[in-house]
C-alpha cells in the first residue's frame, strides 16, 4: 500500500531518524508492504525509498491534554522520544502538525 509523506520528512526517513509515522484510521496491519511515496496520489508521485513491510502497528490517540499509545498515556519524557522518532524536534511541533485535525485524533503508529 502507498504510504504518502510530506517531502519535508524525506531527509529524516533516509537518515534513519524518523522511524515511525502516525496515520489516521485503522487500515494498516503488521506485515503489509509500504511503498514510501512523496506527492502520493498525484500525477508526479514518486517513491523515494524501497518498499518495506510494516513491522509493528500500535493504536494512537491524541486529545487536547495527552497522547496515548495502545491506551497508555505517555509521560513527557516518552512523548519527547516519540515526537523525535516521528521527525519533529518538540512535542509542540507534533501537536501543531495535528492542529487542523478534530480531537480526539485516533489512528495508528506505524513502525
Amino acid at each position: 500500500m502507498i504510504l504518502g509523506f510530506n517531502e519535508a520528512f524525506i531527509p529524516s526517513i533516509i537518515a534513519g531518524t524518523k522511524i515511525h509515522t502516525i496515520r489516521a484510521g485503522q487500515r494498516w496491519q503488521a506485515g503489509e508492504v509500504a511503498q514510501f511515496c512523496a506527492r502520493a496520489h498525484q500525477p508526479d508521485q514518486y517513491e523515494f525509498w524501497p518498499p518495506l513491510p510494516v513491522r509493528l502497528v500500535q493504536e494512537i490517540e491524541l486529545t487536547a491534554t495527552e497522547l496515548r499509545v495502545d491506551g497508555r498515556p505517555l509521560p513527557p519524557s516518552e512523548l519527547l522520544t516519540l515526537t523525535q522518532a516521528d521527525g519533529f524536534e518538540t512535542a509542540a511541533e507534533l501537536l501543531a502538525f495535528f492542529a487542523d485535525k478534530p480531537l480526539p485524533f485516533r489512528g495508528q503508529l506505524l513502525h
